[in-house]
């Protein structure tokens, strides 16, 4: 029994496609229907394998974090790009 951060990169044909977290070299795929809580792309997660059964705990904390770095990137970013267009 192991328990492992991994991100959801997509959600594509009815498979929950989770890249493993930091280090981004492992996937995991989980049919959408097995998942009892709402997911969607970008949310952090710790999953445990029980025998051949997963139980998907979302990180609020870290996907909240994650997500206000990549909004604070993306206003860097178009603040550089607005500032070449001048």
């Amino acid at each position: 029994m192991s328990s492992t951060k991994y991100t959801l990169d997509r959600i594509e044909d009815g498979y929950a496609i989770f890249i493993k977290y930091p280090d981004e070299l492992e996937q995991v795929s989980i049919s959408v229907a097995a998942i009892d809580k709402p997911i969607q792309a970008g949310d952090r997660v710790l999953i445990e394998e029980i025998g051949d059964a997963f139980h998907i705990e979302i990180l609020k904390e870290e996907t909240v974090q994650k997500k206000a770095e990549i909004q604070s990137l993306m206003e860097r970013l178009r603040r550089k790009n607005n500032h070449h267009d001048s």
